[in-house]
């Protein structure tokens, strides 16, 4: 038993004990705790498809999947429209922040240092590759419950494995229950190809809030990452992003934010963008708390769920900090997206994955 399942199961059992103590039944404790929405969901990947002379690991299988076919069939998630808006729970006062980094190999280039913090709404090519940013964020390919191909947009964050990536929960889960299967990781994806290789999804994690009730107050996700064929992490090979999680900077505007993804189209919808969705675009802005979420003036459309928003991002080392995902548009029409607030579920979903 790993050690992340034995203190989950020591978890249960001091609930058990704790109800027991009050004169609450341990069923209705369980049932208490799932209640919380910002309680992680998991699952993981399961044992390889066994056949004839086969020795191949599940995370190889599901890199075997991805051929460069499949990875070309693949459609961008799509975006669900049946969404339930879930009540704030009781804040939190615990935060946690933690710095990127960037290992030699992919340190950022002076070529984007002519990206001036000019603010726009009408997505733009990132067009410096083989550094970071670019180098920490890709596409991730999942199949659905019916075995149809789509993607979405992703990060690689700090974490203890140095093998997690963040998207939005939408590209992991139903919110009905189910799992989506066969994550694939391509960072630094652009132009058709995956220059670094790909990474299989080997365990996952959403707010219960998002995988059983599809809220989008919760529509975020984190996927620990297997090693590549070489043996390698992928935060080893790519660096990784930082992250401000915390229910503390529920009320914070973040200045000049960048926001990332993998668009085939845009809102409202205008020419000169890749449809096939092979080029990472980006936009710049203000965060602003709305409600429940945060809000960008960006207009990246189908193929960026998942994207990251990367807050305080020097051009000079490549990184910053992790305050968003792309989750949704509020209208069709207009030019501005909006995340789920990374509090204390951002915080639960990263713990249940991070060391795996």
């Amino acid at each position: 038993m790993t050690p992340r399942r034995t203190a989950r199961l020591g978890a249960l059992l001091a609930a058990a004990v704790a109800a027991v103590a009050l004169g609450v039944a341990p069923a209705q404790a369980r049932q208490a705790a799932a209640a919380d929405p910002r309680t992680p969901a998991t699952g993981s990947l399961p044992a390889p498809l066994s056949s004839s002379g086969s020795s191949s690991t599940a995370a190889e299988q599901v890199t075997q999947y991805w051929t460069a076919e499949a990875m070309a069939d693949a459609t961008p998630a799509p975006i669900p429209t049946d969404y339930t808006e879930a009540a704030p729970e009781p804040p939190t006062a615990v935060t946690e922040t933690a710095d990127g980094a960037a290992p030699a190999a992919v340190a950022p280039a002076s070529a984007v240092e002519t990206y001036a913090l000019t603010h726009f709404s009408a997505s733009k090519v990132w067009a410096s590759h083989g550094a970071m940013p670019a180098s920490s964020i890709g596409r991730l390919y999942y199949t659905d419950t019916g075995g149809a191909r789509h993607y979405c947009s992703a990060t690689v964050i700090n974490s203890a494995n140095h093998s997690t990536v963040w998207t939005a929960g939408h590209c992991i889960s139903t919110g009905s229950g189910k799992w989506y299967s066969k994550f694939l990781f391509a960072p630094d994806f652009h132009g058709g190809s995956s220059p670094y290789g790909t990474w299989a999804g080997k365990s996952w994690s959403v707010p219960s809030g998002y995988h059983n009730g599809k809220s989008h107050t919760y529509d975020m996700g984190a996927i620990a990452l297997s090693t590549n064929s070489a043996g390698k992490k992928v935060g080893d090979v790519v660096g990784w992003q930082g992250y401000k999680f915390g229910d503390a900077y529920s009320e914070t505007t973040f200045t000049d934010v960048r926001s990332f993804g993998y668009p085939q189209n845009t809102h409202p919808a205008r020419s000169g963008i890749s449809t096939a969705g092979n080029d990472l675009r980006f936009c710049v802005g203000n965060a602003t708390p709305v409600a429940l979420y945060l809000e960008i003036g960006c207009d990246m459309g189908s193929g960026s769920s998942g994207g990251p928003w990367i807050y305080s991002m020097p051009l000079s080392r490549g990184w910053g900090y992790l305050i968003g995902d792309n989750s949704h548009h509020p209208s069709a029409g207009i030019a501005t997206e909006r995340s789920p607030q990374l509090g204390q579920a951002a915080i639960n979903v990263r713990a249940a994955v991070q060391a795996d």
